[in-house]
């Protein structure tokens, strides 16, 4: 177990319901307003040595938190998290802020992504992070996502990893000649982000053809087999395992049917640590992921000496639902519905712009 980065709890503080509406109603606003700046506006603390980069979406979601960027270990791909330390998390969210829990709490499996980190040794290139449930907690009347159908992995849903490895190229995710991401998947990036190769594979290992994507001569991700590598050819592994590495577990204890919306989150009164409200850290799980520098065309001198960007999203298929580092496009219809399903968000349907800027691995 290790304690996160982020910055010490407080105490949750009642509000008076009127009070509560109004704040409700400014936060709406600068959230809304944080919507639409463009990619190199979207944090609130400048980068720089040492600077922890905050979104504008709450005071405790961090890119290289304390400046960090990873470092060498000695790691071992089998889900677990035994391996990692505190000051290898690069991105820090928190917890209960998928889109399911503003409109269909009721839902599963649950991917809320938590903390992003990152190692690497002489030969490969190691992440892993934290998806955390907290239904037991802040909506326990709902069983079936505490059941075996909250396990990210209980389905074949997919996931996705952006790489900026090359300072040089990116593009904008969408497919050569068609009008959407790989996969199908609704997702695209800013030129700023310089995204030039992405993996894509199932929350539940052995499933599907897991391939990283890299950009063919035109700049663009496509299908022709130059240009898609299995996991198996590019020699890239990974594992999850039941459970939570972390000391804390900040966020919200709330639900939108209780009134809980996105603007929330830039509240820093209302989060507190939901191990104290008794949540059981056996609904979380760890996913950890090896992928081979040579795949990467690169050397460890070379990610110690340049470092590479990151960005990582879970979808429900057809849309990213949430992102580390957190990107606002992931909630901005959080509250909206679901074109099959009312009772759920529109989120997983959406099209999202991804402008955050990616955290750094390796260099800053």
């Amino acid at each position: 177990m290790f304690t996160p980065t982020h910055p010490a709890l407080r105490s949750s503080r009642a509000a008076l319901p009127g009070a509560r509406s109004a704040r409700r109603a400014l936060l709406a606003a600068c959230i809304g307003a944080a919507l639409l700046v463009v990619a190199g506006q979207t944090t609130v603390a400048a980068q720089g040595s040492g600077a922890a980069l905050r979104d504008t979406q709450g005071p405790f979601y961090a890119t290289n938190p304390a400046g960090q960027v990873g470092r060498s270990a000695a790691i071992t791909v089998d889900g677990a998290a035994t391996d990692w330390t505190p000051d290898m998390i690069v991105a820090q969210g928190v917890a209960n802020d998928d889109p399911r829990i503003f409109r269909g709490s009721h839902e599963g499996p649950v991917y809320d992504l938590y903390s992003l980190s990152a190692a690497w040794d002489d030969s490969n290139l190691y992440l892993m992070w934290q998806i955390t449930n907290v239904t037991d907690v802040v909506d326990p009347a709902q069983s079936f996502p505490q059941s075996g159908n909250g396990k990210p992995y209980a389905v074949d849903i997919p996931m996705s990893v952006a790489l900026d490895v090359d300072p040089a190229s990116g593009t904008d995710g969408i497919l050569d000649g068609e009008d959407d991401g790989v996969w199908g998947i609704h997702s695209t990036f800013s030129t700023e982000q310089g995204v030039d190769e992405l993996i894509n594979f199932s929350s539940k290992p052995g499933v599907g053809t897991p391939a990283l994507f890299t950009l063919n001569p035109r700049g663009a991700f496509d299908y022709q087999p130059e240009d898609v590598h299995t996991f198996e050819e590019a020699g890239i592994t990974y594992a999850h395992a039941d459970g939570l590495a972390v000391d804390d577990l900040v966020g919200i204890n709330a639900t939108g049917n209780a009134g809980y919306v996105p603007a929330d989150l830039l509240d820093e009164s209302l989060y507190s640590n939901l191990l104290d409200a008794g949540h059981d850290p056996q609904q979380d799980a760890t996913y950890e992921m090896g992928i081979p520098l040579a795949s990467l065309g690169l050397t460890q001198a070379a990610l110690q000496e340049t470092g590479l960007g990151v960005l990582l999203m879970t979808t429900f298929g057809e849309s990213a639902i949430n992102s580390l580092p957190q990107d606002p496009a992931v909630l901005d219809h959080a509250t909206e519905p679901y074109g099959a399903d009312p009772s759920t968000s529109h989120e997983k349907e959406d099209g999202d712009q991804f402008t955050v800027p990616l955290a750094r691995i390796g260099h800053a």
